[in-house]
């Protein structure tokens, strides 16, 4: 930087202490006008979105989002809520009027419901002379011994009902499918993406559609899925008892779940982190006051962010649980800076503007640099994949913004009028002497070091190599969790309750009518029973081929022997016909209107993504070899969906972090005013998120969504030291003093502030740990981890790489001054 950097620096602290003196003698009105926009902004935080559902992982123009969209337009949802209802016997008279009263509240009283499917109404396909009798299985409720053994012999050698759902492979269970709206009853919009509307006579294939403009439906919004999930818990409650346990598992009731943990997780995020937080400022301060500025300060902000994101339109997702633990340490840190140096002032009997001024003179730019820096780290979320993490990106870098704009406005005014005295007491204790110990051992033995800190990468680097990704959110609650608890057990009973979702579009009217096609389809199930045993997550398998397999036995007696498909093309589309006017829907769900386009169901287990990941790269060529070129077969599902997410977490970490790297390094170089010392401050805070990467490895935890997000967010906090130590140290090598000189009375000045700051980041995000979420807690704990590795190396390294850099600075010095030399000894 240039010789004039010096000058600048100081016009720019002198135009932040006048503005110090500007705020104290306005200082009411600037109250009341923070008050006035933090009323203002906050009014939009009710109408904050919250998107928890799987789907919403990955951006709308993702191509497996687009696609995922596109499927549920035309076949409608494949997330379902799942109940398992165990009974003492399932086939019992008096159980099944118990379930056909579950099954009519649940009809009449949950909303946005598309389906229903339970033993009551699943269909019943049989012939009656040349009649094909297609109705619900209970229409007539079996009413002696004799009719009940018959209906437990159907329900067992059919098939089909084992494949839907409505029983357990065991007998023991029943299930009750619930299958919500597509759409709800949000406001349209006139949006040109690929959530537009199906437009007829415009289709060009399946997903691809032509938009003009035209207004599209709103998706099922969370609000309303959640209205979705409590009427059916209420229904359920009223009907559970001791003798009829009720368990529920499934997409929707994953997102209910997601959402009601994160309403029960952030106020004790914010009540934690505010009671931590206040003992810390007790311990440095012992003054109320100073607990008081800051809570007056960070809630105001942190309402403020989420209200001016809400006014923006980002939505609140499942990363955004971590915001407000960041949003309270970060402002914390700032007021820590600005009434350290105010009540310091004080104590040495500066009048109350004044000490404002100069509290922001001297700590007003290094905030604003700080901010900077944490900034950068977040927007790097912006080049992320997933859809979460960039708005989590976007909402925290709003929130440090804010954070600044109250620390440095509303801050300075309430200073000027609460009742504040005395200095803070600054006697070096115990701790400080360990640091100025530490910080001038690395700075007169650097070697050793910086060897140890090499040798600390390479296990790293060993630790890193055991990474993986991972994209199971089912994961994330504990084992003892309700839902996992029901996820399982549906998985052992059912066969699972997630799907892999087969489009197949043979391009022509009539297509999906072929023998020869439906034929190859089946075979897929063969494929499915192979894949099964040789362990992958799938069980069974639904289309139209159960449909044709079921209308043709009936329409033949009723001979099991005629459980197949119609060799004669004109016989099988016969029997469709019959079928599509017997009253049932079941054919909508599964074809188009034109019969060219047809849905294949691969029921999964819930499995993380990779495993389904890797399933899906051997299952989807070998469907598509079966198909041949009678059809087109495009993959989807939810299951596809989380699959698709597992590379998404490895492309958002690797961009994410490069460009954190490469928005901060530039920024060090510039704030600090050197090129060399820009970049000897980046080690330090590198080498934390290398560590932290390697312990990852080493103990197990995955890359996914959560944890990608530990290194980012270090790196941008982790900096603050950094620019606090070079900046005091370049200072005083300014001022003549030797490089080992110059790190000691760096520590001296700074030593305590950098200590209780990193305690502050870090308590704030130890926080997390109170969640029972597993996802949270690991971030928690490797965040807070990657913050005190950044502080031990910012008081270590640091100085080992100050003083080797500067060595031959020195001795070029020393040569050709001798007074500098006897100084520098």
């Amino acid at each position: 930087m240039s010789r004039s950097d010096p000058a600048l620096r100081a016009r720019i602290d002198d135009a932040l202490g006048n503005w110090g003196r500007f705020v104290a003698r306005h200082r009411w009105a600037v109250v009341v006008l923070s008050s006035l926009l933090t009323l203002w902004l906050g009014s939009f935080v009710p109408s904050m979105v919250v998107k928890m559902a799987s789907e919403d992982f990955l951006f709308e123009d993702d191509p497996v989002r687009a696609l995922y969209d596109a499927f549920k337009e035309d076949f409608g949802q494949d997330q379902i809520a799942t109940l398992s209802i165990t009974p003492r016997e399932v086939f019992d008279i008096g159980f099944l009027h118990r379930l056909e009263a579950l099954h009519r509240d649940l009809e009449n009283e949950v909303p946005y419901l598309e389906d229903l499917t339970s033993l009551v109404n699943v269909r019943s396909t049989w012939g009656r002379g040349d009649e094909l009798v297609v109705e619900d299985l209970l229409d007539d409720m079996p009413e002696t011994e004799a009719e009940l053994a018959a209906f437990r012999e159907r329900v067992l050698t059919t098939p089909f009902y084992k494949k839907s759902g409505v029983i357990s492979e065991d007998g023991r269970s029943t299930g009750i499918r619930v299958e919500v709206a597509v759409y709800g009853d949000g406001e349209a919009s006139s949006d040109f993406d690929s959530d537009a509307v199906d437009l007829s006579g415009f289709e060009d294939g399946f997903g691809e559609k032509e938009s003009v403009g035209v207004e599209k439906k709103a998706f099922l919004s969370g609000a309303e899925n959640v209205r979705v999930i409590e009427a059916m818990l209420d229904v359920i409650a009223r009907h559970e008892s001791p003798d009829m346990v009720i368990r529920v598992a499934g997409g929707t009731m994953m997102t209910y779940v997601l959402t009601r943990q994160l309403g029960h997780d952030v106020p004790i995020f914010v009540g934690g982190g505010l009671v931590v937080m206040s003992l810390l400022l007790w311990l440095l301060f012992r003054r109320v006051a100073a607990i008081v500025l800051a809570i007056l300060v960070v809630v105001p902000a942190a309402i403020s962010t989420f209200g001016l994101s809400s006014a923006l339109g980002l939505a609140f997702s499942a990363p955004g649980q971590i915001i407000p633990s960041f949003l309270l340490a970060i402002g914390v840190s700032y007021s820590v800076h600005l009434v350290t140096i105010f009540m310091t002032e004080l104590g040495r009997g500066v009048e109350k503007t004044e000490a404002i001024a100069r509290a922001l003179h001297h700590s007003g730019l290094p905030i604003l640099m700080t901010g900077l820096t944490t900034s950068a780290g977040l927007l790097s979320f912006l080049s992320a994949e997933m859809k979460p993490i960039e708005e989590m990106g976007m909402i925290s870098s709003i929130g440090v913004g804010v954070m600044l704009f109250y620390s440095m406005v509303l801050l300075p005014a309430l200073l000027a009028i609460l009742p504040l005295g005395g200095r803070v007491e600054q006697q070096e204790g115990s701790v400080d002497r360990l640091l100025r110990f530490l910080a001038h051992a690395s700075a007169t033995h650097p070697r050793p070091i910086l060897g140890a800190t090499f040798v600390l990468v390479v296990v790293a680097g060993i630790g890193m190599s055991r990474l993986y990704a991972s994209s199971d959110p089912v994961s994330w609650f504990p084992e003892s969790h309700p839902y996992r608890v029901a996820t399982d057990e549906l998985g052992a009973r059912f066969g699972g309750t997630y799907a892999i979702e087969l489009v197949v579009d043979t391009g022509r009217t009539d297509g999906v009518k072929d023998p020869e096609l439906l034929r190859r389809l089946d075979r897929i199930a063969d494929l499915a029973r192979e894949r099964r045993a040789m362990g992958d997550q799938i069980s069974y398998t639904t289309s139209l081929v159960d449909i044709v397999k079921e209308t043709h036995q009936a329409l033949n007696e009723n001979d099991p022997a005629d459980y197949a498909i119609p060799d004669d093309p004109e016989l099988l589309a016969q029997e469709l016909i019959l079928f599509e006017n017997s009253g049932s829907d079941d054919l909508e769900k599964i074809v188009d209107s034109l019969f060219s386009r047809t849905r294949y169901t691969v029921r999964s287990y819930w499995t993380d993504g990779t495993k389904t990941k890797a399933f899906l790269e051997h299952f989807q060529p070998s469907v598509r070899e079966i198909v041949g070129d009678l059809a087109e077969v495009q993959v989807t599902g939810i299951s596809a969906l989380i699959a698709r997410t597992v590379d998404a977490v490895y492309e958002s970490m690797i961009q994410s972090y490069a460009l954190a790297l490469a928005l901060i390094t530039p920024l060090m170089i510039l704030l600090i005013g050197s090129l060399r010392a820009g970049l000897v401050s980046m080690v330090p805070n590198l080498v934390p998120i290398l560590l932290t990467l390697g312990l990852m490895g080493f103990t197990g935890i995955a890359i996914d969504m959560f944890t990608l997000l530990a290194g980012c967010i270090a790196i941008g906090l982790a900096v603050d030291d950094s620019i606090h130590f070079i900046s005091g140290f370049r200072r005083y090598r300014a001022e003549g003093f030797a490089p080992v000189e110059a790190v000691d009375r760096t520590m001296q000045s700074t030593g305590r502030a950098l200590l209780f700051t990193s305690i502050v980041l870090t308590t704030g995000f130890a926080v997390l740990t109170f969640s029972e979420m597993l996802n949270l807690w690991s971030v928690g704990v490797l965040t807070t981890f990657a913050i005190g590795a950044a502080f031990v190396l910012d008081v270590t390294v640091t100085p080992a790489l100050l003083v080797m850099t500067h060595r031959r600075e020195q001795a070029a010095a020393e040569s050709s001054n001798p007074r500098i030399a006897a100084t520098a000894r």
